[in-house]
Parts: structure tokens; sequence; C-alpha cells
């Protein structure tokens, strides 16, 4: 029965077949794609070859050119992955009703065993109302499945990336977003495809940037660059993004694909960094940095219109005592008011800058000439000097400013601070509320540098020297200066460095330690003091005379970790007895930091040297503060003495300090004793030690008789 089915098969449908070949050959298929492309074939009912075209061996291999003459079955000709897949592949063309078609692609092995697609269009044949067998176009469609595969690759990839994904095509409509987008902008694909990026647009950005965006993407250029777009809630956000134009094989662009990455945090701490860079956090001032870059288009302009601009450099003074009165966060509160009272003074053409903690730089945009910018500068440095009250405190401070105008003074910006700051000093040091520079002020600004190569040059020469000054026991009798000296009552000496200039002659040390300080040499400088004082002390030991040596000790030295241990080192060394070496510290120095100075103070104690506290009275700290010092010595200050005998509030506060420091275990010694009445006055008001040109001039050397030292 199935071999006649067979032969009326084979009858009725292989002419029909070649037909079908013949016409394939000149219509849908086309002779190349017959012969290189796709393979008709006949199989009967059971899946039996019956005919098949002639380039099978080149789209299915050697062995099936002969499929027909070898009667194989489908499962042989096609070498499926799964020998399953054949019968389930007979199982439909069955199902299939007769005369429709259907299609389906099946995994099968090449000839080298290598995975290979094939595309199966079948159609039903029928005899005399049955299924006689099926007629089947076979293609190689391998490449197309690598390629679906790759597409597949790619999508799911440019889904799952962290990047946001946008597909437009070239008018810009979206075609394609991935999850990273959804995530970035809050719209759900559905919302977005369809629409253009104008969806997302912020409003930050002027049209121009726009036109050039698009003119760059449309010349087939890629674009990188940032945007600011708005989520679908109205927040801001910020995107790092790159637009590549995609072109198809005729190099015509047919999408585009904008990749981008959120930058929100790293904006929002870009911007802090900046905010921190170009304000002060504390008085919201601007930083140095940024008036110096605000002041190129302000000077410019008033040279351009022959305006005169102004720079201030604006100190503030008495915040450090209200730290150490009130606190911190009080002096806080000041500096901040401060600021403001200032930034309401000023234009809003003008800038104010926070130069460092206490000081402030202020450029005034155009002013008058001198008289009438002076009236201005004083407006400001009197609105700063009223009172504040702070937590129930009621306190103010001072203010110190330099003035420097552009472009009488200055043609450049650093110029112009340069000489604000110069003329800052000038005002400093003549106790003057304002200051406008001078050309003279560069002049001593020269002599300073000039000095201060003089200064390294003889240090590195050790051209300095300890001069020496008698201090006196008034409790011993009556004599006063060369007879007191000479009858022993020399109690003890101050050192004072000086300094032999090849040029100069002697300089005094209110020139020279100023420049040490900013040099940083005025630790060692110290340090030479007390070694050279040590070793003068031993030298008088062995003459008899036992009176201490006082050294002056600077602020910066007075924190020196290691300082107490120096000391024993040239104590040891010289042989020097407990309470032969003073050290004297100014009460503003003492008073910077009181806890530290209080600990430093009893470690030097413990090393066996007196404490002196010089300048006493001219501070600004409270008597409390005394009672965590152990001091031996108050130093009346010689402003004190110079009034003796003539304002007599002087004389009560001087009976006043003498009684204190007696209270407290102290000996006083007044400076700057030139006269007799003065003498005489100290004397009667228990006074306990005295200096000064009655008694002897500072030298290189002093009368030496015996004495009792101090007792520590």
């Amino acid at each position: 029965e199935h071999l006649g089915l067979a032969a009326s098969l084979r009858a009725a449908v292989v002419p029909r077949f070649r037909a079908t070949a013949r016409e394939s050959e000149t219509h849908s298929f086309g002779a190349a794609q017959l012969h290189g492309g796709t393979v008709l074939c006949l199989a009967n009912a059971r899946g039996i070859v019956l005919h098949i075209s002639p380039n099978a061996k080149k789209v299915l291999g050697d062995a099936c050119e002969r499929a027909a003459e070898f009667g194989l079955t489908l499962g042989a000709l096609f070498q499926p992955d799964d020998p399953t897949d054949v019968d389930q592949l007979i199982e439909r063309y069955i199902r299939t009703p007769p005369g429709e078609d259907f299609s389906t692609d099946l995994l099968t092995r090449g000839a080298t065993g290598g995975a290979r697609w094939l595309e199966i269009h079948c159609r039903n044949l029928q005899h005399e109302n049955a299924v006689a067998g099926y007629l089947l176009e076979i293609r190689d469609v391998s490449a197309r499945h690598v390629d679906d595969q790759q597409r597949a690759l790619m999508s799911a990839g440019l889904e799952y990336l962290a990047e946001s994904v946008i597909v437009t095509n070239l008018a810009g409509t979206i075609k394609y977003v991935n999850r990273a987008f959804e995530q970035q902008t809050g719209y759900p694909a559905s919302e977005a495809i369809g629409h253009t990026p104008a969806l997302l647009k912020s409003g930050r950005h002027l049209p121009e940037f726009f036109e050039r965006l698009w003119r760059t993407i449309s010349e087939a250029h890629s674009w990188r660059g940032e945007l600011c777009n708005r989520h679908k809630n109205g927040a801001l956000y910020y995107e790092d993004v790159l637009i590549t134009p995609i072109c198809d094989a005729q190099g015509v662009i047919s999408h585009f694909v904008s990749c981008s990455r959120d930058i929100t945090d790293q904006k929002r701490t870009e911007s802090q960094v900046e905010e921190r860079a170009y304000y002060d956090a504390l008085t919201g001032a601007a930083s140095a940095r940024l008036i110096k870059e605000r002041a190129r288009p302000i000077l410019a302009l008033a040279r351009r219109h022959g305006h005169t601009a102004a720079l201030l450099h604006v100190e503030i003074d008495g915040l450090e005592t209200i730290s150490e009165t009130h606190g911190d966060v009080v002096a806080d509160e000041v500096l901040r008011r401060v600021a403001e009272r200032l930034r309401q003074s000023l234009r809003e053409s003008d800038i104010l800058a926070r130069f460092s903690p206490d000081e402030f730089l202020v450029l005034l945009s155009e002013v008058a000439e001198e008289d009438s910018t002076a009236r201005v500068v004083r407006r400001l440095r009197d609105s700063v000097c009223k009172q504040f009250t702070i937590q129930e405190h009621t306190v103010s401070v001072r203010a110190t400013i330099g003035v420097a105008l552009y472009p009488q003074d200055a043609t450049t910006y650093d110029e112009l601070t340069e000489y604000a700051h110069l003329a800052l000093a000038r005002a400093r040091t003549a106790h003057h509320g304002v200051e406008f520079y001078r050309r003279g002020l560069t002049d001593l600004t020269n002599e300073r540098l000039t000095l201060e190569d003089d200064l390294r040059w003889a240090w590195e020469r050790k051209q300095f020297v300890l001069h020496y000054q008698p201090i006196v026991d008034l409790t011993s009798g009556d004599m006063i200066g060369a007879e007191a000296l000479a009858r022993g009552h020399m109690i003890g000496v101050e050192a004072l460095a000086r300094w032999p200039h090849l040029e100069r002659g002697i300089i005094e040390p209110a020139q020279f330690i100023p420049l040490a300080e900013r040099t940083g040499r005025i630790v060692a400088l110290d340090r030479w003091a007390i070694a050279t004082a040590a070793r003068q002390a031993a030298a008088w030991s062995a003459k008899g005379w036992s009176g201490w040596v006082s050294v002056n000790l600077s602020a910066r030295s007075l924190h020196d970790s290691d300082l107490a241990g120096y000391l024993l080192s040239c104590m040891r060394q010289y042989e020097i007895e407990p309470g032969r070496i003073v050290l004297e510290i100014t009460e503003s120095a003492a008073m910077r930091d009181v806890e530290v100075t209080a600990r430093i103070l009893h470690q030097l104690k413990d090393a066996g040297v007196l404490i002196a506290l010089d300048d006493f009275g001219m501070g600004h700290s409270s008597l409390a503060h005394l009672k965590y010092f152990p001091v031996d010595i108050l130093k009346l200050d010689q402003s004190f003495v110079r009034d003796i005998g003539v304002d007599p509030k002087f004389e009560q506060l001087i009976d006043v300090i003498i009684t204190l420091a007696h209270r407290i275990g102290a000996r006083i010694v007044a400076e700057g004793v030139e006269t007799e009445p003065q003498l005489n006055w100290l004397r009667a008001a228990g006074c306990d030690y005295v200096q000064g040109y009655l008694i002897g001039r500072p030298g290189p050397s002093v009368g030496i008789r015996p004495l009792e030292r101090l007792s520590s």
C-alpha cells in the first residue's frame, strides 16, 4: 500500500516539483537562490526523501545530494540537535490542513558537527484525500540566528546597564529606553517612548545650547557634556551625557543613542567644595581667592572710566580677649556680627572678604578722592566698634584699617593688597585707627627685607650679644645708682639681646625680635639667650655673686614642649643653682591659652627656674587668672612708673598691684625708674626691686659684689 502510494505520489508530484523548481529559478527564488540558498525537498508521508534539488550538497552537506537515491529520512537529512524535533515536526505536518503552509526553524548539526539553524517551509501534499507527502523549502538561516542572538544579548545588556540609555530616531522621537532611564527620570518606558527628550527639559539651558548640540550630532559627530534635567516629580538632577549618531550601511544617520550617568551628588559635593573655597562658613564673606578674582573686572572698569577704587585691610582687635573671657561661641558670634555690620555699610558693587581669623578685606568699587574716602572708612570703623550684646554679655571690639587706592597707589590687585597691608601695619604701630598708604611705607618695607637678610647673615656668624641691666633691692638701704651697685645691693640682672650691626651699630630688640618671629628664628634665639645667660651666671658665681639672671621668653618658645628639658640641661652643664635663672613672659603671651600656659609654667617651675610676669598691667586678662600661674615676680610696666607724681590714679593702681603681688606671694620689680622721686615713692609704697636708667643702663658687664640670691 505504501509503495503504491509513494509511486502514485512520485508520478503525480515529481513533475510538478520540477516545474516548481524551474518556476522558482525565474520567479521567487531566482537562480542564485535556488542553486545556492534554498533547497527543495519532496518527502512521503513517512518522511522519506523522494526527491531533492541539486543544491542540497552545498546547503545540507555531501550525503544529502543523493538523499532520494538512498531513501534518507528527514531526520537523517536534517541531523537535528534533538532527534525528537523531527518527530514533532512531522506531527505538525500532519496537523496542518491540506493546502496550507507553515514554517519553523530547526536547530541541526552541520557536516563538521557545528550548530546550524534551518528554516523549513512546508506544504502538505494530498493524493486521493490522504496526505501523500510534503513539499519542503529549506534554507540555512544560521547567520540570522546569530544576529538575532547578538541583538538579544545587546538588548539585555542595554536593559541592565547602570547608565541611562535613550534611543531615538532621526527626528528625535524616543524608540527605546532602559531600566536605568526609568529609575533616573521617574518615567516608565510606556510614558517616554513616542515623546522626545524634551520631556525631561529643565529650562536651565538656553535655546542656543540645544542648537549647538543638535548641530553637532546632525553632522555625525558625538556630543559629550553635562545636562540639567527635571525628574518626573519636578526635582532637578544633573547627568554626564554622551550622544552618538548611528548610521546605516549607506552611512546615513538613522538613530541617536544617548548614554548618561547621574552626577547630581557629585555636583552637590563640588558645589559644597566651591562654597568652602569661595566663602567663609562663619561670616558668609567671600574668601581671599574670590575677592581677587572679582577685583580684576572692577579694577578694569575703574581704569576704563577713570574711577578710583579702594582696598581696605581691616584688623579686628579684642576677639582673643572675648574668647578667653566669654568663650569661643561668643567670640564667633561677635565676628559674624562684625561681618554683618560691614556688609550693611557697603554697596552691592563692593566686596567683603575674610582674610584671616581676625582680618577682613573690603574692596570699594568706586570712591571719590581721599578725604571723602576717609569719611567712608571711618564710618565703617565706627559701625564695627559699637558694642554688641550677646548672651547677656556686653562686649566691644576695635578696628584698625589700612587703605590703598587704585590707581593712585597701585596698578594691580597684588600691589593694592600689599600696600593696604603696609598701611595697616603703620596704623597698628602708630596706634591710629585708619592709615592711608604713603610711598614712604614701601621704603620701610624694603628696609625690613634688607634687615631680614642681615639678620640671617648675623645669625649664621653668631654676632648677637647679651647686655645686662641691673635690678636692685629697695629693702637694703637708701643707696641708688652706682652707689647701690658698689654696695652690693644688685639682686639680679635682666639679660637683653643686642645685635651689633656692622653698619647700623647696636640694633635694639624692638627692631629685630619681630623679624626673628616672622622668619622663624625666635625659638633658636631664645635658646641661645638662655644658654648664654646660664654661662654668664656661672662666671659671676666664680666671682662670688649669686644673684639671678632673667631672660625674656617669646610666646612661641613658651609653648616649646622641650623647653623644660633644655633648661635642665643648661643648668646641669654650668652647675647653676635653682633660682638663678628667671624666665620673663609677657602678660599677653601668658593669657593666650591659660590652661596650656599654666601647665608649661609648672613644668618650668619644677625644672628649678623662677617665673616673672613682664609688662604687668598692660594686658587684657582677668586678675583671677593669676591664681593658676606659679608667678614669683610681677614686673610693673614703665608706663605706670612714668606717671608717678603726675597722675594720682596711676599711683593708686600701683598701690593695688603691689598689694596684690604680696598677697599671692610674689615680689614686684618696677621698670623704667629714671628719677629719685619715682624711686622714693616706690620704696614708700613697698616695692621690692627696681630697674631703670637711674640704677644702671644695660651693658656687656656690671659691677659684681656678693649678695644673697632671691629665694625660690
